[in-house]
């Protein structure tokens, strides 16, 4: 959240306490738990003995007794001594603490008092002590109707708000709770900050930054009400009752309650026109965003509690404005995540302020743009379809949330699905989600479609007041099942035709074969109808071969296809991920192990970084050579799932491969495995999906193109079995070696032939791979 705050803060009065100051020693939770001294962080530990001091840390000043700290620490798993592992977790402790302190003095203490132990600091060096002190003075400040100051306590106290409160700790059960509560306290000042900020006029800022909190807290009715405000008093009374709307039946379908009185009142008020309107700043068909660049305005003079709330003020070009009107209007030159300005003077769309704290979007500013441009491309009638394409974890999704934060901050509708595979998921699940988000937010509409379609919707939810879902045991018939489709199809169409609608369906290769169908039906209607389908799936071709069938590879390679490919980040983009994440100062040979080893994923980076443990040990390349050794639970599941798909003879073949090394022969993992695998068809399989790779030079060799893939593959294999490879292997060699001249000769033959077939046109990596050493070679 600090992103959204950035700039805002004015200057404290000199007789002020500087609650929002750093201090130069500070103990940080929002994010990873860090001390820090002089902006150095310093080494906690792994990752219990971080959790034993958040586990104090919430229960500051208060004695938590050592079998409470136990049992919470190990869940009722203990260690053989667990009274002596926790004081060596506490001397540890206590030592990391004192190596910030000056002269040797530890500004926090973690001192023994029976029955356990209590953790000693001034409050003030914790930022979360500052952000509810912070929170407390905005509050208060609102109540006495002192606006202007309420929103500068609370725009400091958000500023805090680094990331969610204890990250990497919330599987233990106090930490989660508190994690929870703080999260509560956030929403509650982002909502106190909303009502001071309305009070002067400043409803641009309240459109801004409440919708994607009411996009995640969908139950928060004064979050709700604030924003219904803020579109009101822009001139967008439509859209304002829209969002009431919108509440009222999600509160109805998930909680059977209607509106509080007060949100009730805020719609009565809105009905009745008893809030003052502006006029709109700017045209409807501009597309407006905030300059990051610009600089902040100068802080306004200090009110007294005597004045009464203020005009709006007039607009100004350096604050966000949404569209008056709903539909979307694209640039001439679509440009997503800059502040440019087209040749028609319109400005770009780009992401929601304050998206980079809530994570993870680095390097991606490119892919952004040309997403961006696709998708108003296609708003405006141009290709529909865009695959954003990656391997698992390389960050599809957070570009594509990125790419929906920047459209729902203009109020552009964005609808989600997930494709999810495996037994009992029924029939069009994904196209299910899409159509009950369609039926809480277009209910008018889409009530009109139900009633001209009647029983052909059944496979998708239709009444959003019941849940109901009616299953069908029997097969439809063919027939049956087009005029389905055909039904969804024109339904989705006619919503489209109303207002334009960007349709996400992620992981696409999990997709049951119905919606594989809708889609690609869906595709061949589509003609100038607003109407942008965003997908996302893996790029290696398992899902394609093996999940989906030839539907998805027929959507993603159709010519009309738009595609962005993600790859792995590079060295720069890594160092400033980890920057990000760790708040630690990380050597460039450090860097260079963590994004060599992690390739630049994302998702593996962040998993490597905590094997790391403590985010001080980064600064020590021994410790990180170590943690680097091993492949994390987190990234063995992901690889695990990628090779989940394949078929039992090439995991078979890729299990043999695994043992022999960086480099090998295709010859001797033929001899190894025997006549009764087909070797050929498996490695081949495994070249197209990018898990193998082959040599351009003579020998040819092959190889794993991701080391860590080969990794997890030698892992899964038990001590038996290793040791009977490795004996087949031997065996091999040495007949090899006793072979006749003329079986040699055939053998040489052979190889050549299977290597012209792997090198034939459209094989991945066939001829881009230097040739590695050869281990195992004849």
């Amino acid at each position: 959240m600090s992103d959204v705050f950035t700039g805002m803060t004015p200057e404290r009065t000199s007789g002020e306490k500087e609650t929002g100051s750093i201090p130069p020693w500070e103990l940080r939770v929002f994010g990873s738990l860090t001390a820090l001294h002089a902006g150095r962080s310093l080494p906690l530990g792994p990752l219990r003995h971080r959790a034993l001091l958040g586990l104090l840390l919430v229960r500051l000043g208060n004695v938590v007794a050592t079998g409470q700290l136990v049992d919470e620490l190990w869940a009722g798993r203990p260690p053989r001594r667990p009274i002596a592992t926790l004081q060596t977790y506490v001397s540890h402790l206590r030592r990391a603490l004192a190596s910030g302190g000056e002269q040797g003095r530890a500004e926090a203490r973690v001192r023994h008092r029976s029955p356990g132990y209590v953790l000693e600091i001034d409050p003030e060096l914790v930022d979360v002590h500052r952000f509810e002190t912070l929170v407390d003075r905005g509050r208060r400040d609102l109540t006495h109707q002192r606006f202007r100051s309420a929103r500068d306590e609370l725009t400091r106290a958000l500023a805090l708000w680094r990331g969610d409160p204890y990250l990497e700790l919330t599987s233990y059960g106090p930490i989660a709770d508190e994690n929870e509560r703080l999260e509560q306290l956030r929403l509650t000042a982002v909502e106190t900050r909303a009502g001071a900020c309305l009070a002067i006029g400043e409803a641009d800022s309240v459109v801004t930054t409440l919708y994607p909190e009411v996009q995640r807290n969908p139950t928060r009715e004064r979050c709700v009400g604030h924003l219904m405000s803020g579109l009101y008093l822009l001139g967008r009374q439509a859209e304002s009752l829209r969002l009431y709307e919108q509440t009222r039946r999600h509160l109805a379908e998930e909680l059977g309650v209607d509106p509080g009185a007060e949100l009730q009142r805020v719609h009565s008020d809105i009905l009745n026109q008893r809030l003052p309107v502006s006029e709109p700043p700017l045209s409807a068909g501009s597309c407006v965003t905030t300059d990051r660049s610009a600089a902040p305005a100068s802080p306004p003079p200090a009110e007294t509690p005597a004045n009464p709330p203020e005009p709006a003020p007039a607009p100004s070009a350096d604050v966000p404005t949404p569209l008056p009107e709903r539909r979307l209007r694209r640039p001439r030159r679509p440009v997503f995540g800059g502040g440019t300005v087209d040749r028609s003077g319109s400005r770009t769309l780009r992401p929601p302020r304050g998206a980079r704290s809530r994570g993870a979007l680095v390097g991606r500013d490119r892919e952004l743009a040309v997403l961006g441009g696709h998708v108003l491309d296609a708003l405006e009638g141009g290709s529909h379809l865009t695959a954003v394409l990656g391997e698992l974890g390389v960050g599809k999704t957070e570009l594509v949330q990125e790419l929906a934060r920047g459209l729902q901050e203009l109020l552009q509708e964005v609808v989600w699905g997930r494709c999810t595979a495996g037994e009992g998921v029924p029939a069009y699940w994904v196209w299910a989600q899409i159509f009950r988000q369609l039926a809480v937010s277009r209910p008018e509409a889409f009530r009109k479609a139900e009633a001209r379609f009647g029983s052909l919707l059944a496979p998708l939810i239709l009444t959003p007041e019941s849940g109901l879902r009616t299953v069908n045991s029997d097969a439809p018939s063919a027939r049956a099942r087009f005029l389905t489709q055909d039904a969804m199809c024109e339904t989705l169409l006619s919503l489209a035709a109303d207002d334009p609608l960007v349709v996400v369906l992620e992981d696409l290769d999990q997709a049951d074969e119905s919606s594989l169908e809708l889609l690609g039906l869906l595709r061949t209607r589509l003609h100038c109808e607003p109407l942008s389908i965003v997908v996302t799936a893996d790029d290696t071709a398992v899902a394609a071969d093996f999940m989906g069938g030839n539907a998805v590879a027929e959507a993603l390679g159709d010519s009309r296809t738009r595609s962005v490919r993600l790859g792995g980040l590079s060295p720069w983009d890594t160092r400033e991920l980890v920057a990000g994440h760790t708040a630690a100062d990380v050597p460039d040979d450090v860097l260079g192990l963590l994004h060599g080893r992690s390739r630049g994923n994302p998702y593996f980076l962040h998993q490597f970084i905590a094997a790391v443990g403590d985010p001080g040990l980064l600064g020590d390349r021994t410790a990180v050579q170590n943690a680097l050794a091993d492949v994390p639970l987190g990234v063995r599941q992901a690889l695990g799932r990628r090779l989940a798909g394949l078929p039992g003879p090439v995991l078979d073949v890729l299990r043999c491969c695994s043992t022999l090394g960086s480099a090998f022969a295709f010859d001797l993992v033929d001899d190894v495995m025997g006549a009764r695998t087909d070797v050929e068809s498996a490695i081949g399989t495994a070249t197209r999906c990018g898990l193998l790779r082959r040599a351009a030079q003579p020998p040819f060799l092959l190889s794993f193109h991701d080391e860590l893939v080969q990794e997890v593959l030698l892992g899964e294999l038990s001590g038996c079995d290793r040791a009977r490879l490795r004996e087949s292997v031997a065996r091999a060699l040495g007949q090899r070696r006793a072979a006749p001249h003329g079986e040699q000769e055939q053998r040489r033959d052979r190889v050549r032939r299977t290597t012209r077939l792997l090198a034939a046109p459209g094989t991945p990596n066939s001829a881009r791979v230097p040739a590695p050493a050869p281990p195992h070679s004849a």
